[in-house]
């Protein structure tokens, strides 16, 4: 009888343990603003003003015609509750040939913060408008 306690115990205490893991994997930095910019790509601007930095980086690739950018993220800042994130986009064009044509870049930064198992975006600043690279 003991045992039987035991082990329905040692179940749930396992099974707490993989629920919190999943979830704090799910609401990983890079996720959220993940989930952000793929929200932000559905919302493009027909006026081509706007304040929201991911915006202005979509509506440069839609008048530019450009195909849907690369965004890699690296981490500036990291601590128990706050992290700085980079992310930097880009987009490569290629001639007829299959030569690289051009390379259209920019890099925002992100800032989170934590409240106990949640991440939350507090800003998005440009640090290199979206452009053609030189």
């Amino acid at each position: 009888m003991l045992t039987r306690k035991a082990a329905i115990i040692t179940i749930a205490v396992v099974m707490a343990i993989v629920f919190i893991v999943i979830y704090t994997m799910a609401n990983s930095p890079n996720r959220v603003i993940q989930k952000y910019i793929s929200e932000q790509s559905t919302t493009v601007n027909p006026s081509g003003s706007s304040t929201n930095p991911v915006a202005q980086f979509n509506q440069y690739v839609t008048d530019h015609q450009l195909p849907t950018p690369t965004v890699t993220f690296n981490t500036i800042k990291k601590t128990f509750s706050s992290r700085e994130v980079q992310a930097s986009f880009a987009v490569f064009t290629y001639a007829n040939d299959g030569q690289l044509k051009n390379i259209h870049s920019g890099m925002l930064s992100f800032s989170l913060t934590r409240d106990l198992f949640r991440w939350r975006l507090n800003s998005v600043d440009i640090i290199n408008d979206m452009q053609l690279a030189q």
